[in-house]
């Protein structure tokens, strides 16, 4: 039995990922067509891959019947600016997860996401450790009837009210160097 019989490189046509187990379309190197090849990943992580993206296939025992693939991979999204040591989960479309080695030149971020859109998380509560700092507005009760935190800081420096409800007349406005 050759090794060749066994082990086939090709690309995927078409991805199936209704069942428990992933199925593929692929086509092999001499142009053969496998259809429904089971697609196995690792624990914890699945994709489904797209049309042209590159497969290696195992044929246990030279059979072509029962085929599997073991790797799927795509040149065309590949995260390429990783040093030794760092991950990336990545997609076609642009988002990525990038967990960095402490590198010099990276301060800030050690850990990256990139969304072409925004990001949610959903949990019951978000605790951080350290600071937060935010490029634009944050904004509470976001869903359109929020304000924002420079809303309302401006509502809050250019308010006075009675102290204490006592009279005397209103106090003066916050000191305005504060931030």
């Amino acid at each position: 039995m050759s090794l060749s019989g066994m082990i086939a490189r090709g690309r995927v046509l078409l991805a199936n990922s209704a069942s428990k187990l992933q199925a593929l379309q692929i086509r092999l190197l001499a142009g053969e067509t496998q259809d429904d090849v089971e697609h196995f990943e690792p624990f914890g992580l699945t994709a489904v891959p797209m049309a042209d993206a590159e497969a290696i296939a195992l044929f246990l025992g030279g059979d072509r019947s029962h085929g599997v693939v073991i790797a799927v991979g795509d040149r065309r999204y590949r995260v390429t600016d990783l040093t030794p040591g760092e991950t990336a989960v990545y997609n076609a479309h642009g988002h990525k997860l990038v967990l960095y080695r402490d590198r010099a030149e990276l301060l800030t971020p050690r850990f990256d996401v990139t969304a072409n859109g925004g990001v949610f998380i959903k949990a019951p509560i978000l605790n951080v450790s350290g600071q937060i700092r935010a490029g634009g507005e944050i904004t509470d009760h976001a869903e359109g009837s929020g304000m924002s935190m420079a809303a309302m800081r401006g509502a809050y420096n250019g308010h006075d009210h009675n102290e204490n409800n006592q009279a005397g007349g209103p106090t003066g406005k916050p000191n305005q160097g504060m931030r």
